[in-house]
């Protein structure tokens, strides 16, 4: 897993963090200028919208790609919050360890990733598209064990800010339960890495008011 990043890649990261964030502020602010809306009746095959509802998604991912030498399975939390019709903010947590033996270096690395994400959902239809962008910060850490000697282990870790965007797709099942898919990229640093992650998770609603 390269720990480098080169000035083009930079260059690039800050280049799609500028569009994305105006794309974003774009879409909020036609959101905000539509009134909030009820809640969709069940039978209707459309979405629930329930501005002022909380929400919990457990999912699973694999992650691949970038700076990965191979696809590696993870899970994660997320917890949000129905902003407007159209926007949620959640909070998220995931972890993504991984294992790879070669040769006679040993090396075990592991990855957690903390962050604040923007979903907007564009149409009310049974499959409901949404586009996603965050920020927040990730935890890499590297274990080599060098010929299985004491003299041979070196332990790393880096902290590091994360950027992610991406999108996916929500499927209501339930006035209280929806599935979802998505696929991001996250950029990292140093030993957070660069990584596409496709992930599928269980959206329930806890709360609302």
């Amino acid at each position: 897993m390269p720990i480098s990043f080169t000035i083009v890649r930079s260059r690039m990261a800050r280049a799609v963090t500028c569009a994305l964030s105006a794309l974003v502020l774009a879409g909020a602010g036609t959101a905000l200028a539509q009134p909030a809306t009820t809640p969709q009746a069940t039978g209707s095959g459309l979405p629930v919208i329930d501005v002022g509802s909380w929400t919990v998604t457990p999912f699973g991912d694999m992650a691949f790609s970038g700076d990965l030498d191979s696809a590696t399975g993870g899970f994660g939390v997320a917890a949000g919050y129905n902003w407007r019709p159209q926007i949620s903010v959640e909070a998220e947590f995931s972890t993504l360890p991984s294992s790879e033996t070669g040769g006679l270096i040993e090396i075990d690395s592991s990855l957690w990733t903390f962050t604040g994400n923007l979903l907007y959902h564009f149409a009310q239809r049974p499959w409901r598209p949404f586009g996603a962008v965050g920020l927040g910060v990730g935890h890499g850490s590297v274990d080599v064990d060098s010929n299985g000697t004491a003299s041979g282990i070196v332990d790393t870790a880096d902290s590091q800010f994360v950027f992610n965007f991406g999108g996916g797709v929500e499927r209501q099942v339930h006035d209280r339960m929806a599935v979802r898919g998505d696929l991001r990229y996250f950029f990292g640093g140093d030993l957070v890495p660069d990584y596409w992650r496709l992930g599928v998770g269980l959206t329930l609603r806890v709360g609302g008011r």
